[in-house]
């Protein structure tokens, strides 16, 4: 499947089933309850509290219901699949683990280059003289760990095991497989569909008090589906 394929059959994706997309749409906007409550009851009330607790379960759940998402695209299936609370959120709990570590990995690479190179603990002058090398250089392993996270999440969508999500040598050798290209291209015009529709989206803010409900609920329920969708599909070839 090219990537134009993967691209059409994402957009496409979220209008299989109407009242699901709205549904995930309905879970984003409280997973941005903490934001709501803050606003209407002020910063640091006990109903922001509440407001934080709440986003933080729901967008666990959402974490979690996104690797049901990838698995059909893996399956090339244009089913949306059910919300299931607890079984959500456990896969939640267990991506968070994968991202972290994919998150962590980098940090250490680099500080322990740093160390190496003597780039820490140097002199104030021999810091400022490489810090723009080492900035780039951080920035591309993040860049590359990255790529490796959003593979591992398809690993762990295809088999449901954090093992193979963390096997770093297979997730290369499925990076090589799809193509490292193919990947960064899919999520640049990813990126760029999703700035297009939020600048079309935002004309619908005005709206006093609606307008940001309606854009949380469109918004947040095609990005759901539509990227991970097509994360899904570029890992099934």
């Amino acid at each position: 499947m090219g990537l134009g394929d993967v691209l059409s059959n994402s957009i496409s994706y979220p209008f299989s089933d109407l009242s699901k997309f709205f549904i995930i749409g309905l879970l984003y906007l409280i997973s941005d309850m903490d934001g709501i409550l803050g606003g209407l009851y002020g910063s640091g009330s006990s109903m922001e509290i509440i407001g934080i607790i709440i986003a933080i379960v729901f967008s666990i759940i959402l974490y979690g219901y996104s690797i049901e998402v990838i698995k059909e695209g893996i399956n090339n299936s244009n089913y949306i699949p059910d919300l299931d609370f607890t079984n959500n959120f456990v896969n939640g709990i267990k991506l968070i683990i994968v991202e972290l570590v994919y998150f962590l990995i980098p940090i250490i690479i680099t500080l322990v280059l740093l160390f190496m190179f003597g780039a820490i603990g140097a002199g104030l002058d021999k810091m400022a003289g490489s810090l723009g090398i080492w900035a780039v250089f951080a920035v591309v392993i993040f860049i590359i760990f990255g790529i490796f996270g959003i593979v591992a999440q398809a690993r762990f969508a295809a088999s449901g095991s954090i093992g193979d999500a963390l096997s770093i040598g297979e997730v290369f050798g499925d990076v090589k497989r799809i193509g490292i290209l193919k990947i960064v291209l899919y999520l640049i015009i990813v990126l760029i569909l999703l700035i297009v529709l939020s600048l079309i989206l935002s004309v619908v803010t005005v709206i006093p008090y609606i307008g940001i409900i309606i854009v949380d609920i469109l918004l947040g329920g095609f990005i759901m589906l539509f990227v991970n969708y097509g994360v899904g599909l570029l890992y099934a070839e």
